[in-house]
């Protein structure tokens, strides 16, 4: 349904499908995996939007890059290239992530930086941003005040041999006997140095140099700046997967492994067999097939080199270098989502729509002529009620013109008698 609803919006805010997807994706496989497919639909929402400067300041858009910070090997990156194009800067919850990326590897140095910039900037909610430096502050405090602690209980162990005593001496020789003792501390110091080669004098101070005395009133004191973020210059979006097979660079002489086979002065001979292979004459002749192939070509089916994986964002990057197309397809439609839809399925979904458009027209026109009839009834209803009034009024009168004309005739007839 969302798929569908990718590819056939057209309304003026696209975020809203992706960001109803993506908290859709969270709540149907809460233990992620495979199967959400939760990681490409981020990278797919980043990549897609990350050029669109109305949703920069919008809280879901920086929502989602972190939650695609936390699939990438290196967070710290995303988060560098956010803060240089000005996404989410705005909001406190990207300095806090971005402190928490630093404090987890151990530079405390850059996640204060990182917590200065944001209260610099008057990051939104400046109250809990303050509230996340103060606690970063305290959590580095216990940690140095632990380490000293540690320190101090710490006590150096003696790595010096221990003399052995109360041990039988052993006979050497006649009338010699050896003590089982090893030398330990400053008697190895005195044996070593008894054997190496003499020491040079100490050098003598002059009693005539002076002596420099520090003085805190002459210090110049050193204004102290602010730690402050450098702008990187990001092209593109970071990767969020390191290659496997990438090897470092290092020196080209260190990981050959040495030879042990000395290379001797004289070139060995080889051996040559004692018989005489058996060579068949026919097996020489080439055979020639009829079909006709060309000469310059040696092989006609070659094995396809594996190629290196390639790093998610690698295509944007890519895209940004100026290289020009002209797609003759609906490109947006095929790769709108995380599923690859074929042309068939678009076409096929497009007829559909109208038909479902089409059933809609009808069924609102049926109910519109329903409504008509139900009116008319209505009407004929209330006419046939009117008459039926009028043809009673009508009888009424009927009725009391004869007793009228009949009470007339019984007068006349009683004044005749």
């Amino acid at each position: 349904t969302f798929e569908l609803e990718l590819r056939f919006y057209n309304g003026d805010d696209p975020l809203d499908v992706w960001d109803r997807y993506i908290k859709w994706a969270e709540q149907a496989f809460p233990q992620g995996g495979k199967e959400s497919n939760l990681s490409p639909l981020l990278e797919r929402v980043v990549k897609i939007f990350h050029q669109e400067k109305r949703y920069y300041d919008d809280l879901r858009y920086l929502n989602i890059c972190l939650k695609f910070a936390n699939c990438c090997t290196e967070p710290a990156d995303l988060y560098s290239y956010l803060h240089s194009q000005g996404i989410g800067v705005l909001h406190a919850q990207l300095y806090i992530s971005w402190a928490d990326e630093y404090e987890a590897k151990g530079n405390f140095k850059k996640a204060d930086s990182v917590f200065q910039d944001g209260i610099h900037r008057r990051a939104k909610p400046l109250d809990k941003l303050e509230a996340s430096h103060r606690q970063f502050q305290a959590r580095v405090s216990r940690q140095v005040l632990q380490s000293l602690a540690d320190e101090d209980i710490e006590e150096p162990e003696s790595s010096e041999p221990q003399r052995s005593s109360l041990l039988d001496l052993k006979a050497r020789g006649k009338n010699k006997a050896r003590a089982p003792v090893s030398r330990v501390g400053d008697a190895i110091k005195r044996s070593s140095q008894s054997f190496s080669a003499p020491m040079a004098p100490p050098q003598q101070i002059p009693s005539r140099t002076r002596f420099a005395v520090f003085d805190e009133s002459s210090r110049i004191p050193v204004p102290k700046s602010q730690p402050t973020l450098a702008a990187q210059p990001w092209a593109a979006l970071p990767p969020s997967r390191a290659k496997e097979n990438e090897q470092k660079a290092g020196t080209w002489n260190s990981g050959r492994p040495r030879s042990t086979h000395q290379s001797s002065g004289h070139d060995s001979t080889p051996c040559l067999p004692s018989f005489t292979p058996y060579v068949d004459e026919l097996a020489e002749q080439q055979t020639v097939t009829p079909c006709k192939i060309n000469p310059s070509v040696t092989s006609v089916l070659s094995a396809r080199k594996p190629s290196k994986e390639e790093d998610p964002l690698q295509r944007l990057q890519s895209s940004t270098q100026g290289k020009e197309e002209m797609v003759m397809y609906c490109k947006n439609k095929v790769y709108a989502g995380v599923e690859e839809f074929s042309i068939e399925e678009i076409r096929a979904e497009m007829y559909m729509a109208k038909v479902r458009k089409k059933r809609e027209e009808d069924l609102l026109a049926s109910a519109l002529r329903r409504h008509e009839m139900e009116r008319q009834i209505e009407e004929l209803e209330k006419r046939l009620k009117g008459s039926c009034t009028e043809n009673q009024k009508q009888v009424g009168m009927e009725r009391s013109l004869c007793f009228l004309t009949k009470l007339k005739h019984d007068k006349y007839v009683s004044f005749c008698l």
